[in-house]
């Protein structure tokens, strides 16, 4: 049984590591890193899942404890996560805007042989 419970805080510390990683990514925004830290923390919650028993006692009591802080940790990285998807929207709609306004003043300002051709349906018309 102590086989298993050591097996059990060495996958909890596996997955604490990686929680420390994954926010370090996230705060650098290298999402690569943080795609393969993902993968391995979902391996590394099977083979918690696929252990026998639950811890006992004193053990029981630390591995909550762990749990309880991971899933904190978690939680801010899933609010840091959200705001820095927020900003990148933000910069994005900004760069649709300033693509379409660039446009329009090349349309304006280019000279005639510059300018794309009007459609045919559209030419001679206006």
């Amino acid at each position: 049984m102590a086989e298993r419970l050591s097996r059990r805080m060495v996958l909890l510390a596996a997955y604490e590591d990686f929680t420390r990683r994954e926010s370090v990514s996230l705060r650098d925004e290298n999402f690569e890193l943080l795609a393969k830290l993902q993968d391995k923390k979902a391996k590394v919650i099977a083979q918690l899942r696929a252990l026998p028993e639950q811890p006992d006692g004193a053990e029981a009591a630390d591995f909550n404890a762990r749990v309880a802080k991971l899933l904190e940790q978690e939680e801010a990285n899933s609010k840091l996560l959200q705001d820095k998807m927020a900003v990148n929207r933000q910069e994005l709609r900004k760069l649709s805007q300033n693509a379409v306004s660039a446009n329009k003043l090349r349309r304006a300002y280019a000279a005639p042989s510059d300018r794309p051709p009007l459609p045919k349906n559209l030419k001679g018309r206006a």
